[in-house]
């Protein structure tokens, strides 16, 4: 049954998006194999994350900071490269710095630990998974029998 997003849908999403990353390290477009991914909770995005990955021995760092990137997103609703570029005097003391942040649709993710374009670029393609997965489910629950998801 579908009933939103959920932590084990961000988990095949993740499958699907952690080969293009691995052969982004084994090309030199990524600065090497490490990171942390956030996807916060659309449902309640002040929460603890709906999910986080680690890459690496630095896993845990680069969660704390996919975490702080996800959290400046969220309270601007906007990426945190165009927050840099273009908005900068929204920024509060306390703030990460580095992008990495997106708002997509009403998902909030981060990504740290590469080059802070490249660290969106992730979250891109983990917001297009997630969001595939769920169409996919949607539409086979909208099959089933009655009105209410869940």
């Amino acid at each position: 049954m579908f009933a939103g997003i959920t932590k084990e849908i961000c988990a095949e999403a993740w499958e699907i998006v952690l080969p293009g990353f691995e052969r982004g390290v084994e090309t030199g477009l990524l600065n090497g194999m490490r990171g942390g991914l956030v996807v916060l909770d659309p449902a309640n995005p002040d929460a603890a994350p709906l999910f986080t990955a680690g890459i690496g021995d630095e896993g845990a760092k680069f969660i704390e900071f996919a975490t702080a990137k996800a959290r400046v997103a969220d309270r601007e609703q906007i990426d945190t490269s165009r927050l840099r570029q273009d908005f900068p005097h929204l920024y509060q003391p306390g703030d990460i710095k580095w992008p990495g942040g997106i708002v997509r649709d009403g998902l909030v993710l981060a990504f740290s630990g590469v080059q802070g374009e490249y660290d969106e670029m992730i979250c891109d393609w983990m917001a297009a998974a997630i969001r595939a997965i769920c169409r996919i489910r949607f539409a086979e629950a909208d099959k089933a029998d009655g009105p209410f998801l869940g």
